[in-house]
């Protein structure tokens, strides 16, 4: 069976005019559906020593609620295949994990495919969208197409939704602080500038740097633009 798309998802209506989670959930369950996958996940990568959860790792998934503990578990056990993959490559692989057989609702055979597509954002951080089905691994051509697919349409969903939801996680002020900041004000100045106590303006630096999951004020500043918070 050819499973390669016919018209790129890239370059499609259905991408120019996604702008919420639910468009690209759409458009990653049209990646499954044109190239014989059943499910999807959309997963942030974590760090060695760390477990995934099947809330707040999974981003994106069409994998049914009662599947994802289960997933998750296969993901964080470091003697796994998969987990040993992911943190030690940046290239695609597939394996034939079968989500379905996790929770022993179906054998695992010779016919699963677990795709693994590695994803970047532009401030550096991993993840990964998985791809699984009865089908068999896609060749250089349609792993290509896939590949290609997954990154403009994550590249998309980035900007669109995660971008956002960084913003949102900081206060106005502590918005109103790191624009200042990037601009080289000192928190002395900034605590003139917005009439608060220097004890203050620190205190909401350290909240916003944390927030960032920065390890100083100039990553905070860094991690700021690229996410468009400030300009």
């Amino acid at each position: 069976m050819n499973h390669m798309m016919d018209i790129p998802l890239h370059a499609g209506p259905e991408m120019d005019r996604a702008i919420n989670r639910t468009d690209f959930f759409r458009l990653y369950k049209s990646v499954c559906r044109a190239s014989g996958f059943e499910y999807f996940v959309l997963v942030q990568h974590t760090d060695r020593g760390s477990r995934y959860d099947p809330v707040s790792s999974f981003l994106l998934t069409n994998i049914p609620d009662h599947e994802r503990p289960a997933l998750a578990r296969a993901l964080s056990d470091d003697k796994g295949e998969v987990h040993s993959r992911m943190h030690s490559s940046a290239s695609p692989f597939t394996s034939g994990l079968s989500f379905e057989s996790l929770t022993g609702e179906a054998e695992a055979s010779s016919a699963n495919c677990a795709l693994a597509l590695p994803l970047h954002s532009p401030e550096g951080k991993r993840y990964w969208l998985m791809l699984a089905g009865k089908r068999p691994p896609p060749g250089r051509r349609e792993l290509a197409e896939l590949m290609l697919d997954s990154m403009r349409i994550f590249a998309k969903f980035h900007e669109k939704i995660l971008v956002g939801e960084a913003s949102a996680q900081l206060t106005a002020r502590e918005v109103e602080v790191v624009k200042w900041t990037s601009e080289g004000k000192t928190s002395a100045e900034i605590a003139i500038i917005l009439g608060l106590s220097e004890h203050t303006v620190i205190s909401h630096i350290t909240s916003a740097a944390r927030k960032l999951k920065a390890v100083n004020r100039v990553h905070m500043i860094a991690i700021a633009v690229r996410k468009g918070i400030v300009h």
